[in-house]
Parts: structure tokens; C-alpha cells; sequence
């Protein structure tokens, strides 16, 4: 039976690519729980994000990496922000130069794919090993005019983002500070996994995997074959590692949208059953069963059927 779309656990998460929609989103939740919260400097980073992804900000080229893009920054700021109400309902709120740090983190964390214009070939791609303290760099630089502590607690919250890491490689000053932390890294790896062309987007991966020539993948099948795995291994930092922080998501939504249901673990859910079933079909017919986005046609522009 073919499902109504208000059922669809992938709409209550909202439209990621428009980043005017997911700006107002973010203020509207903040607005929510921290009713007298100054967003300035917030907003001030979605400005410096939107300049130097679109090749507007000197001596940057504009983003090219085919899976971190833009969308995939909007994605993990809009869950840091739902994070962030969770954890206020469930008595874990945060003040706001925490919430500064988490949401300006979220913006930043993949910044360090952005290429100077020095960088004279690549994507950025090439940088996935180095790129969380990239970002920390370009964050230092960019956004010096931020309050020394702001800063510091930003560029953790960054840190933290390198989920080859374990947590304790970061040390943090107070629990407000991991907190932030903890909320940005949770979004980071919930807000892709659950979005509706995550599928597809894997596929993209695969050709960022192959300029950092990092190995692991015969090909771009194995690479689907192994995202079951791989969300596994993901399962067990959110939970371990991320002290299962994503609970509070169902609190969020219980306030926003009236119902207690945690739509970006559902979205999960469905993604991963879905790649179940492609994973079974013949390899030569998979990318027929992944139609979102038209991710699959730039794909096979880009060679990868083989």
C-alpha cells in the first residue's frame, strides 16, 4: 500500500536545500526556548557559509565537493537546533553562548572541503583526512571578531565532528561546552543519514572516497553493500560515545508537531529498508530502484556505473 506523504516521516524533517527556509527554521526553534536569544552572530556565520560556498569570499573557490555541499550543511544545522530544544525540554538546556557555539559549529564543520585559490586541483575531496582542522583554521581566521571563549567552544564543537575520533580526543572546559558538542556531532550523523536522498547521495561519496583514495570499496556497489555496516558502527557512537543524546529529537517534535515520534530516526529506519532491497536487486538494475534528486544521473556522467 503506497503511504500518504503526511505520513512521511522524511516531510516533518522539512526542505534542507533552501537555505533562507532552513535559516527562519532555525530561528523560529531557538525562538521557541530561548525566547530573548540574539541570533546575530548566528546569522552572521549562515552569511559568511552562503559568500564562501558560492565562490564570493576572497581567495576561496566556491564549495565542489559532490556529498558535503550546502544541503548537507543545512541539514546538520537544522537538527543541532532541534537538538538543541530536546535537550531544553528534557532539563539539559543550554545558555546562549552555548547555543552560539553549537549552531555556528554545525555551520562551520565542513567548511575545511572549501578550497583556496591556491588549490589549483581537486574538489576539496582530497582533503577529507585534514579537513576538520581545516575548518577549525577557516573558522579562526573568519570568524576572529567572536568572543575569545565563543571561539574556543566553537572550534570543539568542530573537533568533535571527526567521527574517525574518539570523543575523548577533545577536552572540554565545562559540560555546557560538551554538551554542544555532543549535539552538533549527533546532527552531523543523523541529519544525513535520515535525509530522503541519502541513498542516492552515497553514491556521490563514493567519488569523494576515490579522490581522498581512501580505500575500502572495490566500487561503488560495495560501497551500498557496506552502508548497513556502516550505519551499525554509526548506531554505536550516537549511542556509546554520544551518550544516545538523539532521544531528545522525540521531545522536539512532540512540541513542534505534536506527536512524540522521533521522524529522523523513522526516516533512518525507512532509508536503511529501502537499501536493503536495492542491495538485493542485481547490480546491473540498482540504480533504478534510486530515482531521488537525479543523483543518478550525474553519477553515471561521472562514470560510475562500472
Amino acid at each position: 500500500m503506497h503511504r500518504m506523504n503526511h505520513d512521511s516521516p522524511f516531510a516533518a524533517l522539512g526542505n534542507t536545500r533552501d537555505t533562507a527556509e532552513v535559516e527562519a527554521q532555525v530561528a523560529a526553534i531557538v525562538g521557541s526556548f530561548a525566547p530573548g536569544h540574539d541570533l546575530t552572530r548566528v546569522g552572521g556565520a549562515f552569511d559568511l557559509l552562503d559568500r564562501a560556498f558560492d565562490g564570493r569570499l576572497s581567495g576561496y573557490q566556491k564549495l565542489k565537493t559532490l556529498y558535503h555541499n550546502r544541503t548537507h550543511t543545512n541539514e546538520v544545522v537544522l537538527c543541532a537546533a532541534r537538538m538543541l530544544h530536546g535537550l531544553h525540554l528534557a532539563g539539559h538546556g543550554l545558555d546562549g553562548d552555548h547555543i552560539d557555539a553549537a549552531l555556528i559549529g554545525a555551520l562551520m564543520h565542513d567548511v575545511g572541503y572549501l578550497m583556496s585559490d591556491e588549490e589549483a586541483s581537486g574538489t576539496g575531496a582530497q582533503f577529507t583526512a585534514s579537513h576538520v582542522m581545516r575548518g577549525v583554521e577557516f573558522t579562526r581566521r573568519h570568524l576572529a571578531d567572536l568572543p575569545a571563549d565563543l571561539l574556543e567552544t566553537t572550534t570543539k564543537v568542530i573537533m568533535l565532528t571527526d567521527h574517525r575520533k574518539r570523543p575523548d580526543w577533545v577536552t572540554f572546559d565545562n559540560l555546557q561546552q560538551q554538551r554542544a558538542a555532543y549535539a552538533t556531532a549527533t546532527a552531523d550523523l543523523i541529519g544525513q543519514m535520515a535525509n530522503r536522498e541519502y541513498l542516492e547521495r552515497v553514491l556521490l561519496l563514493y567519488f569523494e572516497f576515490v579522490e581522498a583514495r581512501m580505500g575500502g570499496f572495490a566500487d561503488i556497489h560495495d560501497l551500498l553493500e557496506k552502508t548497513t555496516a556502516f550505519y551499525r558502527l554509526t548506531k554505536g557512537r550516537l549511542d556509546q560515545d554520544l551518550n544516545g543524546m538523539s532521544a531528545c529529537l522525540a521531545r522536539h517534535f512532540a512540541e513542534q508537531q505534536g506527536t512524540e515520534r522521533n521522524f529522523y530516526q523513522e526516516s533512518i529506519d525507512r532509508n536503511l529498508d529501502y537499501l536493503d532491497r536495492v542491495v538485493r536487486t542485481e547490480r546491473e538494475h540498482r540504480f533504478e530502484r534510486l530515482k531521488r534528486g537525479g543523483v543518478v544521473e550525474k553519477v553515471l556522467e561521472l562514470g560510475g556505473s562500472d
